[in-house]
């Protein structure tokens, strides 16, 4: 089995990026002034636990995709991530929490990157295609494999930051098969 985790993304059209419903994740961060990725969560770094809101988009014209994601990520001094998402785009187990590592790139702007497993393959369940069952989340499918999430963070103060950036999907054998576009807003939690 081949695991390249790529971080280069291609943008993509509405289908593809309705089909990162299951993105969740993404970002979170904040803290003001020279914060590095060493630094606690005392309000001048970013370490530190966020509640954030995730909204998934289309790629080409910026138009939100469906409800707001619900996550908490947690940036640990030295620099690496643990995230734990919540909505219905996967099936219960389906996608495991995600890793990753953070950077401070310059004055207020941060970097981060992270990965989950999708653990089982299940199918498509979209509104306007055949089998589609309202009774069950909306989900444009998943093949076991790994996603990756890329966002840029710009802290508005030391409580609180928005975010954008993209996200991708990958089989086990490392082929990927869909990409797509988010932004976020977090806030410290305290």
């Amino acid at each position: 089995m081949r695991y390249s985790f790529s971080y280069s993304l291609s943008g993509i059209g509405r289908a593809a990026a309705l089909g990162s419903l299951g993105i969740l994740l993404v970002t979170a961060s904040a803290g003001v002034g020279a914060a590095q990725s060493s630094e606690s969560g005392s309000g001048e770094g970013l370490a530190g636990a966020w509640m954030v809101e995730v909204t998934l988009r289309n790629c080409d014209t910026g138009a939100p995709l469906g409800p707001v994601i619900h996550s908490l990520v947690s940036f640990h001094r030295g620099g690496t991530i643990s995230e734990s998402p919540a909505g219905l785009n996967f099936a219960p187990s389906q996608r495991t929490s995600g890793h990753g590592v953070w950077n401070h790139d310059q004055g207020r702007t941060y970097t981060q990157k992270m990965v989950a497993l999708i653990l089982f393959d299940t199918a498509p369940n979209l509104p306007g295609t055949p089998g589609f069952d309202p009774s069950l989340p909306v989900s444009p499918g998943f093949f076991a494999g790994w996603q990756t999430v890329t966002h840029m963070i710009d802290l508005s103060d030391t409580d609180h930051f928005t975010s954008a950036g993209t996200n991708a999907f990958y089989k086990f054998d490392g082929t990927r098969y869909r990409t797509g576009c988010s932004t976020a807003v977090g806030q410290r939690f305290k």
